[in-house]
């Protein structure tokens, strides 16, 4: 797919070099030339353009995008004239960034696909891992569901799967365990990394194993207290 990743600041190219390193065809754009030169090595292609003009807007290879990413956020003002800007243009799919409710209810209201707001989801994220030590990551599905990456409680450890009966004592779905594989570097040493387990009922839970789970708020909390 081909993206245009307007603004090229932290998150911006944080998203542009991911998207790159996934395949994808990336545009970069920003108004700092400096910008433009330091991460043309980096992803797709990069462009320096005035992005408070129409013209210069319009330049850009917007008919050919699947999307257009407007990652400005700081200045509320420059990020609507950008958007308003992007529609006069006939930009099919935009994706913007929002700093605040307000911020997004505008961007909704001016057809914006879809507004993503990191700020706010890095601060849910730090928030649910500051609930447990056990808690490795968590994603949010919806106001009250969650996926959570959890570390196998001692209770479970050299249980079956069947035993442990996930589903039915904690009305909660496991999605997937996360097994811990230890290997060698070239000098010897041990390192490790996770890999997916293949499940059926006679897997047995092991020490340091990740638990993929989702449920609502209510169920996970509960988990949580009871497996302590």
């Amino acid at each position: 797919m081909t993206y245009i990743v307007i603004g090229l600041g932290n998150f911006g190219i944080a998203l542009a070099e991911r998207l790159t390193k996934m395949g994808h065809d990336v545009i970069g754009v920003d108004a700092d030339m400096q910008l433009v030169e330091k991460y043309k090595t980096t992803i797709s292609s990069t462009i320096c353009v005035n992005l408070s003009d129409s013209f210069s807007l319009k330049a850009l290879p917007l008919k050919d995008a699947d999307e257009v990413i407007v990652t400005l956020g700081e200045n509320i003002g420059q990020s609507i004239l950008i958007i308003a800007l992007l529609k006069q243009c006939g930009t099919e799919h935009i994706v913007a960034r929002g700093i605040s409710n307000v911020h997004k209810t505008i961007l909704e209201t001016m057809g914006v696909d879809d507004v993503i707001m990191p700020e706010l989801y890095a601060a849910e994220q730090l928030a649910i891992a500051s609930e447990s030590t056990s808690i490795k990551g968590a994603f949010i599905a919806t106001d009250t569901d969650q996926l959570i990456d959890y570390i196998v409680p001692n209770i479970l450890i050299d249980q079956t799967l069947q035993q442990a009966d996930i589903e039915n004592q904690y009305n909660l779905k496991l999605v997937g365990v996360k097994r811990r594989i230890e290997s060698k570097n070239f000098l010897q040493s041990k390192s490790y990394h996770y890999e997916m387990a293949v499940l059926d009922n006679n897997f047995i839970f092991q020490q340091y194993d990740q638990l993929l789970l989702f449920g609502n708020l209510k169920s996970l909390s509960r988990f949580e207290h009871q497996v302590k």
